[in-house]
């Protein structure tokens, strides 16, 4: 679908014009978005349904569709399906547009206009250059350093590709091409931040990547054919029938991003990256009869691409900005499309209910751009202090990153743990990881975004809007078919309300960026229309000691699935001087969770590292009395109770009470409490083994 804009200066204020695509044809529907040029929001009312807002379109010959207007945009509008039988009555064929005429609200009446096909390359470049320049105010051309993130990872791939594939390609054999395209698709590139090539996601990487042998030696072989023979453009219908070929087909959308990406590293000048759903869009704005077919990439597509990239060169090189290659253009069609502003509300992709099967397989070849692996998952680890959350988390977030590693590691015993920590290491350098710790001064501006002053160039002081690490990252995931991590340490130590503000309900994972009930907002400060993405992952680490569970704000309560991480006495087996180690703090935890509850005991962390008395008496002296004296606000008689010192000898006790004779510093009449008489650490009990075993005295075997 594209808007025309306003139709003519003639055409009423509340008139909306829409030229059809060949999918809207087949498929049979209409989208109207309010946040395009010439259709004011005011035109669809109030909200009317529990759903929504519903709308009345009524064709030439009476034919009438009530559509709900979804949510999903600000007032947007999609008539499905119904309107297929009224395309077929009217002759339409793509080109053609339809006025959309508001008669009242909620009301409006269609009138076709099918004597011409219209030429609205114009009008869509016109949309993407503003989209693009709300990305990059002031730009003057492709060499612009901001730009150089979306281009210079991708002249990199060029660059790896003469390195990696074409000696393979030269001299074979078949299954050496397959072992040099998946260095390849796994080669890190970037400068600030290498990554691995984002142009075929990592699961298509991962499917090519475990080829069994006979696959690997036919893909090599379709790789060659389609570089090497008789010129690209003929050998692309064998390339996709050797893709669909393999023991697990790849999809139409996954073809044609390796085939693309292929043809672009071996000739930039002709050919450009694809992926189905962004390029799709961004085509269409210029081209309205423009779609992709049922299958991979042909060359009939990649004829009109190359038809349309040249004239949008052109266009560019007349605005002052002369692309050096097809890579310049891609950019610029990515960027215009991927900073789109209220892009929820304008998808024109088959991802609705389809009637027939062959939009139902367009739906699924777009969705393989966008739907991550694992559904978006917020999570938090809470326990009492030294229980292993923040050790937790590397796992944790492993189990979304890297699953294969954490399988393999559990396999290596001790050894295993090295290598996740070094895996974990590696992605937050990569930036696939971040890492925060809220406090009490931590706040919206902080985690999402807010104004920063600053000192401009003539010396005034001017406020510039900055993002905070949450939208930081949700921005770089949606740019990435890779999964990402969010780890909150101390999550319950912050305000949560506001910390997070509106977006406490986009973290949801259902309501999450291309989930079935996905939601946006309009930032703030920048007036950006946001929304989560579902490749980011949320884990945060919550010390029970500090807030119990039952008081965590409720609206963070009911959007994280909460992991208990338990003290694990059983862990420790040392035994020091008959003193065993995994008795002693379960005995220790006993009384406390007698005394405090469950929420303040001491996790096995603290004992983990003691091998001899010296260290069991650190651990005691520097940690664990401590931790006490906090959890027990110094009621130095609980203190004791917990130690068991009541039944110990004198010499043996970690606290004593010093005789203050207290008949003789106050009269007679003073009243004082029982346990009035100054407390005091015996140090030596620390170096005693008797000390300790005396906590596990009178314990019931």
């Amino acid at each position: 679908m594209h808007s025309a804009d306003q139709a003519d200066t003639a055409a009423s204020p509340l008139t909306y014009e829409v030229v059809l695509t060949d999918g809207a044809l087949r498929n049979g529907y209409i989208t109207v978005d309010p946040g395009w040029a010439g259709f004011p929001s005011a035109m669809l009312g109030r909200p009317d349904a529990p759903s929504g807002r519903t709308a009345v379109f009524t064709f030439p010959d009476g034919y009438q569709v009530t559509s709900d207007l979804r949510a999903s945009g600000p007032g947007s509008a999609r008539i499905r399906s119904r309107v297929g039988p009224a395309f077929k009555r009217l002759g339409l064929v793509a080109g053609n547009s339809l006025l959309l005429v508001r008669e009242g609200e909620g009301q409006y009446r269609i009138e076709p206009r099918t004597g011409q096909q219209r030429d609205t390359f114009e009008l869509g470049y016109v949309r993407l250059r503003a989209r693009f320049l709300a990305r990059f105010p002031g730009f003057t051309g492709f060499d612009d350093p901001r730009l150089l993130r979306e281009s210079s990872y991708k002249r990199q791939l060029v660059n790896h590709y003469e390195n990696i594939m074409v000696p393979a390609l030269r001299d074979g054999p078949e299954q050496d091409v397959w072992t040099a395209l998946i260095k390849l698709l796994r080669v890190r590139v970037g400068s600030d931040n290498p990554q691995p090539q984002n142009v075929v996601g990592w699961r298509i990487v991962a499917q090519l990547a475990e080829l069994p042998e006979h696959d690997q030696i036919q893909l090599g072989a379709g790789v060659m054919e389609l570089l090497h023979l008789q010129g690209p453009g003929d050998r692309l219908d064998d390339f996709n029938d050797c893709l669909a070929g393999l023991s697990t087909p790849l999809q139409s959308a996954a073809q044609r991003s390796l085939s693309s990406l292929l043809l672009t590293l071996d000739d930039p000048t002709r050919y450009f990256f694809i992926k189905t759903g962004q390029m799709r869009r961004a085509l269409s704005l210029l081209d309205p009869t423009f779609d992709f077919g049922k299958g991979g990439m042909v060359t009939e597509e990649w004829e009109r691409i190359r038809s349309l990239a040249h004239r949008l060169a052109k266009r560019l090189e007349e605005d002052g900005w002369p692309p050096a290659d097809m890579i310049d253009i891609q950019s610029f069609l990515w960027v215009a499309i991927a900073y789109e502003q209220g892009e929820g509300a304008e998808r024109e992709d088959e991802v609705e209910e389809a009637e027939d099967e062959e939009s139902e397989d367009e739906a699924v070849d777009d969705e393989a751009d966008m739907i991550p692996a694992h559904r978006p998952t917020n999570t938090i680890l809470y326990g009492p202090p030294g229980t292993g959350k923040t050790y937790g988390v590397v796992e944790k977030a492993l189990e979304f990153l890297d699953p294969p590693l954490l399988a393999t590691a559990a396999r290596h015993g001790a050894g295993g743990r090295a290598l996740l920590k070094q895996r974990f290491d590696v992605l937050l350098e990569e930036g696939r990881i971040r890492f925060v710790t809220f406090h009490q001064s931590f706040a919206y501006e902080d985690f999402v975004e807010g104004l920063k002053a600053r000192v401009g160039e003539g010396g005034a002081l001017e406020y510039v809007v900055e993002p905070g690490v949450f939208l930081e990252l949700c921005i770089e995931a949606q740019h990435s078919d890779l999964p990402y991590v969010l780890i909150i340490d101390e999550i319950n130590r912050g305000n949560i309300a506001r910390i997070f503000g509106e977006l406490i309900t986009l973290i949801e994972p259902s309501k999450r960026q291309g989930m079935d009930e996905a939601l946006s907002v309009r930032l703030p400060y920048s007036k950006q229309v946001f929304a989560v993405p579902a490749n980011l992952h949320l884990i945060g680490t919550m010390n029970t000691a500090d807030r119990s569970l039952a008081a965590m704000d409720v609206a963070l309560r009911r959007r994280f699935r909460f992991i208990e991480m338990p003290p694990q006495p059983e862990l420790l087996d040392a035994v020091i001087d008959d003193v065993p180690l995994g008795e002693l703090l379960g005995t220790i935890n006993d009384r406390i969770e007698v005394l405090l509850g469950r929420d303040h005991l001491i996790g096995h962390a603290y004992l983990m590292g003691v091998t001899d008395l010296p260290s069991l008496a650190e651990a005691f002296r520097l940690r664990i009395l401590p931790l006490l004296q906090e959890y027990f606000f110094e009621d130095w008689q609980r203190i004791a109770w917990v130690l068991n010192d009541g039944v110990k000898p004198e010499g043996e006790r970690f606290l004593r009470q010093r005789d203050l004779q207290l008949g003789r510093l106050f009269a007679p009449d003073v009243q004082l409490a029982p346990d009035s008489a100054r407390w005091y650490i015996h140090e030596t009990a620390f170096e005693k083994a008797a000390s300790y075993r005396g906590i596990l005295a009178g314990r019931a075997g």
